[in-house]
């Protein structure tokens, strides 16, 4: 998995960057964690809760995600693909985030 260097963070979680950076990758529980990624296919933004990343399956593919944005929580992560795609709108009156997202 790969992070986005300017990583979207819910505001209960900026202190705990890179806490749960390392829990994510070695799979540690995260009850409350949603992880928000670049959709693989035509849609522009997938959330995961962080359980999925304690699959053994998930943890091998180092570059089947690239992660936006982290939440604490479904309703949070939400709240922050709406944020993201704000940005987005307002830097290229468009919503190609696949292409924002690998410039900046």
């Amino acid at each position: 998995m790969r992070f986005y260097r300017k990583l979207y963070l819910s505001p209960s979680l900026k202190d705990k960057r890179q806490r749960i950076i390392w829990k994510l990758r070695t799979g540690r529980p995260q009850p409350t964690v949603y992880v928000i990624a670049l959709a693989k296919n035509n849609d522009l933004f997938e959330i995961y809760h962080s359980a999925i990343f304690k699959q053994r399956y998930y943890r091998k593919k180092s570059g089947s995600f690239y992660i936006v944005g982290i939440a604490s929580g479904y309703s949070a992560a939400v709240d922050l693909v709406i944020e993201m795609l704000n940005d987005v709108w307002n830097a290229t009156s468009g919503y190609d985030v696949k292409t924002y997202f690998s410039n900046n």
